[in-house]
């Protein structure tokens, strides 16, 4: 236990310890115009009962009346020394969690400048180390006024999942049918360890990531994207001593299957890590697409039936090291590797009706897509602290390159109610085709924060961010009567697309008493290019020229635990390169585009929190927030008749447009409760009235409606070394400019058996979705259509699961033989000093 107790200790204080303080004027002169003027400190560090070296020990030089004149972490030799300090008197204090507090006297004078202030021996401090075993562990989901931090590690539902699972188990988050992800009911910018991404929330195993950090709104310290705030997914990254690390697999009902391993070796000056997951996932799915196509002088009916199988499989590595340079500096690289398949298999089924309802065609045929990709991750790191506390530097920098390959088998042949194949006025439909892409993302930040007191500091950053993508897709349509296939341009597309974003940063924290304040101001510059190479080319250049981003955060803390915040920051969303694509996307009776033609929302967001501890076992956060939002992002339905290889279709097309405004106001309500020692709940609420005013093609559309949604998860433990976990959530009806989203709901359970020595073997049982009831159903309606769109995946599914954790955390794995050595030569490493 206290080989634990010293490296955790030590490894906190050397990230958190700084304090070295500024020099008085004249301390490194005597103004006596003697040379001898400064001199030397040194000494050693060792355990009393075991005799080896303490490493990582806070060592403090004090003046005389106690204040701090320099300090330092001492060496893993156990080493310490102080250069350059002014001739006087002064007192040496070592303190370090699990010892007890050491105090000696030092004088350097001219005629001994240079003083060795032997092997200091710490005792052991019981009563400290006891304190340290009875710790409790990490909550799985914690909440301060500016962040909420939700534990990955302790939720069940999203074990053997991906991030996508993960982020369905967060309070605040909402993920749809399809992945897409919502923070009071706006979209948030995702990142990962705090940078831009390629990867998709489903290339990410849920296993790999550490815990996931949300920030509702954000300071100028953060990028200016997304309406809603930031999702930050931040992976495991192992710092333990000596070689650890697991092994898991798992199986479903539905036959995905998972494993992976996660290796860390950290000794000295290095920290190597190395994990890798491999996922097989099977998801079986089933829409309806059912529409009234109302014409001039009749009504039909058309629907659409696809039932299939999601098929993703892929694996994922990570690399990399940390090199402790010394207690200043250190370097980080990593290499993240990731590929594999999403396939999508469906057959499908079309009935047409006349006005009466009364069936008069049918078609049958598939509709299959195929889609592979790879993406490397590469990160380099750099930190600097100063002796000033709290001073730091880091730069970093990190490289993305994605590519990827498609292919598609869309066929769809019409019958007669008695089965006859019907050719005319409705030729059989036959495509296929094929594409590639890749992307490369680039970006570059730098940040310095400089502390002045306690309770004030100043934070700058500089950061760059260019991303390039270019897709190439070909369609081919079968033509009859000939047979022959040839390049459908309407479906096909050559596409180039490049952004570049500038941004630097200000902010200061200043605090008087209880009160609290931060002030800070971004600025972003931003510029899109976009080139359609086939068929009818087409481009757009656009250069936003800079824009202001301020933030303003106030904050008061009461008596009893209580704090008080009230928060301003102004948001903007850039369309994303997909938006802009104007290549249409077909399937079935359904078509959507993008638009080049869209420009960024721009949001100022409002919110007033308050936060409330009650006894360190209940904690209460309550938010007020407003946004109201110009040029804001929604999708567009329109009736149109598209010509495929010769043939009309009527669809109903949707693409993205920028309505006039968006406001939202709303409140949310967090609650962490630890009811017993054995049983804690996090209740998430959260309500809002949208009013959003769009208009497009002549017609101003209007719609406004009240939406709430709500989350709970429940942790019991139970005799036996089992925890049992109870989540549920719910999402009421859902606005759109033409229609609304129908409510949504689901429930998932887990049980866990921790096993072996140190519980070293966990085994888990989950049960998602347990009644069947994840779906998405809409209803949009035009000028001369109404549409219900129903989609569904299986999302019932038991997971089985284990875990199994090894190593030992050693911090002398590889200095055992050096000191055996120096032991038969009958002396300690650094020599006796008593």
């Amino acid at each position: 236990m206290r080989k634990i107790v010293l490296l955790l200790t030590g490894w906190m204080l050397l990230f958190n310890l700084g304090l070295t303080a500024q020099q008085h004027p004249g301390e490194n002169a005597n103004g006596n115009g003697h040379a001898n003027t400064t001199g030397t400190i040194y000494g050693k560090l060792l355990d009393n009962q075991t005799g080896k070296p303490v490493e990582y020990a806070s060592v403090a030089l004090l003046r005389p009346d106690s204040s701090v004149m320099t300090g330092m972490l001492s060496k893993p030799n156990g080493d310490f020394n102080f250069e350059h300090i002014s001739l006087g008197k002064y007192i040496l204090k070592i303190n370090f969690i699990g010892y007890e507090v050491f105090f000696k006297p030092v004088a350097i004078t001219a005629k001994s400048n240079s003083l060795d202030a032997g092997n200091i021996k710490l005792k052991a401090n019981v009563k400290s180390l006891a304190a340290v075993n009875v710790v409790g562990e990490k909550p799985a989901f914690s909440m301060a006024i500016d962040k909420r931090v939700f534990n990955v590690e302790k939720n069940l539902a999203s074990i053997g999942g991906t991030a996508t699972d993960v982020l369905k188990q967060v309070p605040s988050v909402n993920v749809d049918i399809d992945g897409n992800v919502s923070v009071r009911n706006g979209t948030p910018t995702i990142f990962i360890d705090g940078r831009p991404s390629t990867l998709t929330l489903d290339q990410i195993p849920a296993d790999a990531i550490a815990n996931i950090e949300v920030v509702t709104n954000p300071s100028a310290k953060y990028d200016a994207e997304g309406m809603s705030g930031i999702l930050n997914i931040v992976l495991k990254k192992n710092k333990k001593a000596g070689i650890n690390g697991l092994i898991s697999a798992g199986i479903t009902s539905l036959g995905s299957t998972n494993g992976g391993i996660d290796f860390n070796l950290r000794q000295e000056k290095f920290n190597f890590f190395i994990n890798y997951n491999i996922r097989d996932r099977r998801s079986p799915m089933t829409s309806r697409l059912f529409r009234k196509n109302i014409g001039a002088d009749t009504t039909t009916y058309m629907e659409q039936l696809q039932d299939g199988d999601f098929y993703r499989k892929f694996q994922t590595g990570r690399i990399g090291f940390d090199w402790f340079i010394d207690n200043r500096n250190t370097i980080t690289i990593s290499e993240n590797i990731t590929g594999g398949n999403f396939n999508r298999y469906n057959d499908q089924t079309v009935n047409e009706s006349d006005m009466q309802l009364n069936r008069v065609r049918y078609g049958t045929g598939i509709d299959n897509t195929k889609n592979g990709f790879r993406n490397y991750t590469t990160q380099l790191g750099y930190k600097h602290t100063f002796a000033k506390e709290g001073e730091e530097l880091t730069a970093d920098f990190t490289y993305n390159y994605a590519t990827g390959d498609n292919s598609s088998n869309f066929s769809l042949q019409y019958f007669d109610l008695k089965g006859n194949p019907i050719n005319t006025p409705k030729q059989p439909q036959n495509r296929y085709g094929y594409g590639d892409g890749k992307t490369v993302y680039l970006t570059g930040q730098v940040d310095y924060v400089r502390p002045f007191s306690e309770t004030s500091k100043l934070e700058a950053g500089l950061r760059t961010n260019t991303r390039t993508f270019d897709n190439f897709t070909s369609t081919f349509g079968q033509n009859f009567p000939s047979g022959d296939f040839t390049l459908d341009s309407a479906l096909s597309n050559n596409y180039h697309y490049q952004e570049q974003i500038n941004a630097a940063y200000a902010s200061y924290t200043g605090a008087k008493n209880n009160f609290g304040y931060q002030v800070g101001l971004r600025a972003e510059q931003s510029n899109y290019t976009g080139e359609t190479r086939l068929g009818r080319k087409e481009s757009y250049k656009i250069n936003y020229p800079i824009s202001l981003f301020p933030s303003v955060f106030l904050s008061q803390k009461l008596k009893g635990d209580h704090e008080l915040q009230l928060n301003y920051s102004r948001r903007i969303r850039r369309p994303w390169f997909r938006d802009l694509l104007p290549t249409i996307e077909y399937s079935g009776q359904s078509a959507s585009r993008g638009n080049p033609d869209l420009k960024p929302e721009f949001t100022n967001s409002f919110e007033l929190s308050y936060l409330k501890d009650i006894q360190h076992k209940h904690n209460v956060l309550v938010s007020l927030y407003y946004r109201n939002t110009d040029n804001a992002i929604t999708d567009f339905y329109v009736d149109t008749t598209l010509t495929l290889n010769g043939q009309a279709q009527r669809v109903v097309l949707s693409y993205p447009i920028n309505a006039s405004t968006r406001n939202s106001y709303g409140a949310e309500i967090t609650i962490r409760s630890q009811l017993t020692k054995t049983w804690d709940i996090t209740g998430n609420f959260n309500l809002a009235q949208t009013k959003i005013n769009a208009s497009s093609q002549g017609n101003n559309l209007t719609n406004q409606g009240f939406t709430w949604f709500g989350k709970i998860n429940s942790n019991t433990k139970l005799p036996w070394n089992l925890t049992l976990q109870i989540a549920g959530e719910y999402e009421s009806r859902q606005i759109l400019p033409q229609g609304e989203r129908k409510p949504q709901y689901s429930i998932d359970a887990g049980l866990k058996k921790d096993m072996l020595k140190n519980k070293a073997l966990s085994i888990s049982l989950t049960l998602n979705d347990i009644f069947n009831s994840d779906r998405n159903l809409s209803y949009t309606t035009t000028a001369f259509s109404e549409q219900e769109n129903y989609r569904k995946r299986l999302t019932r599914e038991l997971r089985l699961n284990a875990t199994w954790r090894f190593g030992k955390m050693d911090t002398n794995l590889f200095k055992r033989k050096n000191n055996r050595s120096n032991k038969d030569n009958g002396q300690e490493m650094g020599g006796d000093r008593e």
